[in-house]
């Protein structure tokens, strides 16, 4: 089995052996050290000789001996590329050595049987190409995500090449022309002219790309994808959401329709002990699309988790890291990355690349946009079977939304009619929303009463 570990590692020049004996072993020392921390490490106890090549590429790559980055771009006084870019590197590698402890394949395997170009998709960089690929239509990663990996393996069979561990590159390069129009029809200065032959900007690439037509569609606010019971069975059981913070980033977009970039910036203070407090539902103000400022309703059962994190060991040690930086704790968001920055939104909707990883062959085909799909469809559907008037149920949605179109939102409302959708969610919809009738029926009564303009 193939993992990444992450590690203090000493990185320090002019090794020599110390004198002192540790379980029958001579240490290493080192005439200048390098402390490293969270250094990320490659491992497998059926790919001892691979670990071995791939993790020295990673050391490689760390001091700046291979493909070190532009000066301005460096982030180590080594000269290399820093932690963070080596952990995406070694999780793609990690993939790819998977694939190989599987497939029973040599990766040094770099000529083909014969010179064409079918015998070249034998090979096995090829043969993993093709297995990201299926993973892309099989919607488990994005095309983005399946370049970014094979970018990352490119670099390792250059560098083994460079290294002389294997005898060529098993891969060809190709020139492409780029264009680009501006908005206003004309083509922009910086793709013609004399720099690019007034043809465009050429650029080398390789083969290994991920064709453009495997490109999932992007999701926008006129699409509805919202999770079936069984698809939120398969992401609630698995093992990332035993993390407290994976779940709770599922949980406030699933129950409360935040989006990735919302959740990021979740206010601390917003956060409260629920046993001191009677109410049942509990109003956020939240700063979403186009800084729109609007109220999101959290139970109180999402509270009291909400609280627990808010006051976990976890993160009072990233907060204490926040007040080293910032000083005022009051302006910190309640999740907080382990250098005690704000997480980025990235980081959130990534979750649900996380739970793909470990679902071991089954498939789950919804993103983390999704879950606020299900949430709007799963309110509407709920206010709809409670017989509330339709203009409450439209402008409730809109509001808790952020919804600045009202044809959006009755996309939701139409889609929580259908008889598809009322076999799917009926039996649990209840439940899941119970909580909230008492606090949708006040809203209600203020409306009729004159008072619905917040």
């Amino acid at each position: 089995m193939v993992s990444v570990i992450k590690m203090d590692v000493n990185l320090g020049r002019l090794p020599y052996f110390g004198t002192e004996l540790s379980a029958s072993l001579r240490n290493v020392l080192f005439h200048a050290d390098q402390q490293v921390q969270r250094f990320p490490r490659l491992r497998s106890l059926t790919r001892i000789h691979d670990v071995l090549e791939m993790n020295l590429f990673l050391e490689h790559r760390f001091k700046g001996l291979f493909m070190p980055p532009k000066r301005s771009n460096r982030t180590n006084n080594l000269g290399g590329v820093s932690v963070l870019t080596l952990s995406s590197t070694a999780y793609s590698l990690s993939i790819f050595l998977a694939w190989l402890e599987d497939n029973k394949v040599d990766w040094q395997e770099v000529i083909a049987v014969a010179a064409t170009d079918k015998a070249k998709y034998w090979l096995p960089v090829y043969r993993f190409r093709r297995y990201l690929i299926d993973r892309v239509k099989a919607k488990e990663i994005d095309r983005d995500s399946a370049n970014l990996y094979m970018n990352h393996i490119r670099q390792f069979y250059e560098w083994a090449f460079k290294q002389r561990r294997i005898e060529k590159i098993p891969f060809k390069y190709k020139t492409q022309i780029i264009k680009k129009k501006r908005k206003d029809g004309d083509i922009d200065f910086l793709f013609s002219g004399q720099f690019a032959e007034e043809r465009g900007i050429v650029v080398t690439t390789t083969d290994l790309l991920i064709p453009k037509k495997y490109k999932q569609k992007k999701f926008n606010d006129s699409d509805l994808a919202p999770y079936s019971p069984q698809e939120l069975t398969l992401l609630y059981n698995s093992n990332e959401l035993t993390k407290a913070t994976s779940r709770l980033w599922v949980e406030l977009a699933h129950l409360c329709g935040l989006r990735a970039d919302e959740v990021a910036i979740f206010p601390a203070l917003a956060v409260k002990d629920p046993a001191l407090h009677t109410d049942k539902i509990f109003y956020v103000e939240i700063t979403g699309k186009f800084s729109k400022v609007r109220k999101v309703m959290v139970s109180s059962a999402l509270m009291a988790s909400l609280w627990d994190y808010l006051n976990s060991s976890e993160r009072q040690f990233r907060l204490s890291k926040w007040q080293l930086q910032h000083g005022d704790v009051e302006q910190a968001p309640l999740f907080l990355n382990r250098s005690g920055k704000a997480i980025l939104s990235k980081s959130v909707s990534n979750v649900i690349a996380k739970v793909r990883a470990g679902l071991q062959g089954k498939v789950l085909a919804r993103d983390f946009h999704d879950l606020r799909s299900t949430f709007a469809t799963n309110l509407a559907q709920f206010m709809l079977k409670k017989n509330l008037p339709i203009g409450f149920i439209q402008y409730k949605l809109m509001q808790l939304l952020g919804h600045s179109d009202f044809s959006t939102t009755q996309k939701y409302i139409n889609f929580a009619r259908s008889e598809t959708f009322d076999k799917q969610m009926a039996n649990w919809v209840d439940k899941l929303f119970g909580e909230h009738l008492p606090s949708l029926h006040e809203d209600l009564l203020t409306i009729q009463n004159g008072g619905g303009n917040e």
